[in-house]
């Protein structure tokens, strides 16, 4: 194997107690993130593996479980207050359900509360989910007008305060997702991704969280909708956490998420 001419000297000075860094993992320290331009087969090669961290997921599957039953028990106190606010709103239905992409690329699907105008919409919020397919008659023989999905006014503030996410707590303990981990996408996007991004199914080689690193670094999540660029961006920030997850990492997200819905910073 060639080496570089430099490398020789660069050698001698490591006895005159000069110190190098990587400079990857300068930039792996300074910006939270993996540089996307860096990851190619002999990096994940090197640093993704789905069997190097077994006691990590033992311990954090044993958290999930532990936490996941206390919060939800605990949280069905709120569910009576959610139903009231729900139905005084819009009369419409509580919970709604989407099939989001799971670890090893399986779908699962989750609950939450409904926060939006049509509740199982796959994704398409703001969208027109009916611009596909023709116009129907109504019994009157005027033509009904394709519904578009908005957020409901009390699913602003489920969303605000994160409330709308506390039902997904029985699917962290039935072990589709984790309370940790990063967030579940839509199937359509995902396949789109994976066509568009180079190892964006990288993300996949761990379960899916309520919380993660992306959600707390990178601030213009693509939450509907295809959005190629901002999602290479997340997706550095996912790969981060895929690589050095660990149960302190875990801590700090877990603290960090607290603090924003203390804050009342949800989306």
């Amino acid at each position: 194997k060639a080496v570089h001419p430099i490398v020789p000297a660069l050698y001698k000075l490591i006895f005159s107690g000069v110190e190098f860094v990587d400079t990857r993992m300068l930039y792996e320290d300074l910006f939270n993130r993996i540089p996307l331009s860096l990851v190619d087969d002999a990096w994940c090669l090197e640093n993704i593996s789905a069997s190097s961290k077994t006691a990590f997921d033992i311990l954090k599957r044993t958290m999930d479980v532990v936490i996941s039953a206390v919060l939800g028990v605990v949280s069905l106190i709120i569910y009576p207050f959610v139903y009231a606010a729900i139905k005084l709103d819009d009369k419409g239905v509580i919970f709604s359900y989407q099939r989001r992409v799971g670890q090893n690329g399986h779908v699962v699907k989750i609950m939450k509360f409904r926060t939006m105008s049509i509740a199982n919409d796959d994704g398409k919020w703001g969208l027109d989910t009916h611009a596909t397919s023709p116009l129907k008659k109504s019994g009157n023989g005027s033509f009904d007008m394709p519904q578009i999905n908005t957020i409901t006014r009390v699913g602003k503030w489920l969303r605000k305060s994160r409330i709308d996410e506390l039902p997904q707590l029985w699917s962290v303990l039935r072990g589709d997702i984790s309370l940790i981990g990063p967030r579940p996408e839509f199937p359509d996007p995902v396949a789109a991704y994976i066509a568009q991004i180079p190892y964006y199914n990288l993300r996949h080689i761990v379960k899916p969280g309520l919380s993660g690193w992306a959600q707390i670094y990178h601030e213009n999540h693509p939450h509907h909708g295809i959005d190629t660029e901002e999602t290479a961006n997340k997706l550095s920030y996912d790969l981060y956490y895929v690589k050095n997850r660990s149960f302190f990492l875990d801590l700090k997200i877990a603290l960090q998420t607290m603090k924003v819905m203390v804050s009342f910073a949800g989306k």
